[in-house]
């Protein structure tokens, strides 16, 4: 008899819940156990620990091989233990709670995303694309909307604030188009023509490895910031409706307000989500101010510049410190 792990919602939970199942792999070495993904159980290709025991509940004969023989399946909701809706914990510890019962995360291994050789030529391909059209060095690919965003004659709204809002999206393009290439990551019709959309539809797995072969990922509370975690590499993330210890990641340049949060009870009560959505309203109304000094921030990080200054005043500590070294030397000898 096996177990069953279920994994379901969007593509970012979906990668965020790797590490627990890595984890539970590890832990249980001699178990028959499978993944259930309903559409996105390509993410787990090429995990070698993962990729054979994964698969989607709607493929044939999945009820009849998998699920009659199983003697337990699990349906794992992360948003549902007390620690992740307090904003205790992050996506894929709430994982590792639901998954295999740990009150310990230190063991949690990195988060990962196998790309083939196949989906890291596409990559290039596109990125030479843009190059081409923007002619500009670096590239950044730009991820403005969440799954919720809809258009609305007056404009795009994301009514759980996961988007980035109209005016910061406007100013962003503006600007970074001047210096660099802008690929867009999105739905055609929110695309901005002053940004590079692909000519041909790619699938997400291309995606994720357009944003690992990419300089730069600006992103919202959505796949791509997951993805961009993968491959270890920098991103500036635009947060107002979650929290940022929930959804995102320590060693990212996070893009929010100073203004109080109130924690969303997202499937857990409906009603209660929805009234914290209005109370945190505020949280998406960026001023101009706030977005000019974001856009800046962002070009250090591009840059390179907070490591540059590190190194500055890590030189004039050498300074310093040879300088009293040599002003003892002088006083006893």
């Amino acid at each position: 008899m096996s177990k069953i792990i279920w994994i379901d919602g969007g593509i970012g939970r979906v990668i965020t819940s790797i590490p627990a199942l890595l984890k539970y792999h590890k832990n249980h070495p001699n178990e028959e156990w499978y993944i259930m993904i309903p559409g996105w159980d390509f993410v787990m290709w090429g995990i070698p620990e993962l990729q054979e025991r994964t698969f989607n509940p709607d493929s044939k004969g999945s009820f009849e091989h998998y699920f009659w023989n199983a003697k337990e399946v699990i349906t794992t909701e992360p948003y549902r233990v007390p620690a992740y809706y307090r904003n205790e914990i992050s996506l894929r510890e709430a994982f590792d709670v639901v998954i295999n019962d740990a009150k310990d995360h230190s063991d949690l291994p990195p988060m990962q995303f196998n790309l083939s050789f196949q989906e890291k030529r596409r990559a290039f391909e596109v990125i030479e694309e843009a190059k081409q059209k923007h002619k500009k060095q670096k590239t950044i690919v730009l991820q403005p909307y969440g799954s919720t965003a809809t258009l609305h004659p007056s404009g795009t709204f994301d009514d759980s604030l996961r988007s980035m809002p109209k005016n910061m999206l406007d100013y962003f393009i503006q600007e970074f188009s001047k210096d660099y290439n802008l690929i867009y990551m999105g739905a055609h019709e929110f695309h901005d023509p002053r940004t590079f959309k692909p000519s041909s539809d790619l699938n997400l797995r291309e995606w994720a490895a357009i944003i690992e072969a990419a300089d730069y990922f600006i992103g919202c509370d959505s796949c791509g910031q997951h993805m961009r975690k993968c491959f270890n590499k920098k991103a500036s993330v635009v947060i107002a409706g979650t929290h940022r210890i929930n959804i995102t990641y320590k060693d990212f340049h996070i893009i929010e307000r100073d203004i109080p949060f109130y924690p969303d009870s997202m499937r857990v009560s409906g009603f209660h989500s929805h009234m914290a959505a209005r109370l945190n309203e505020e949280r998406i109304q960026f001023t101009q101010e706030e977005i000019e000094k974001s856009y800046k921030e962002i070009v250090e990080y591009i840059e390179e510049k907070p490591k540059e200054k590190s190194k500055e005043r890590s030189e004039k500590a050498k300074v310093i410190m040879t300088k009293k070294l040599q002003d003892k030397s002088v006083q006893y000898s």
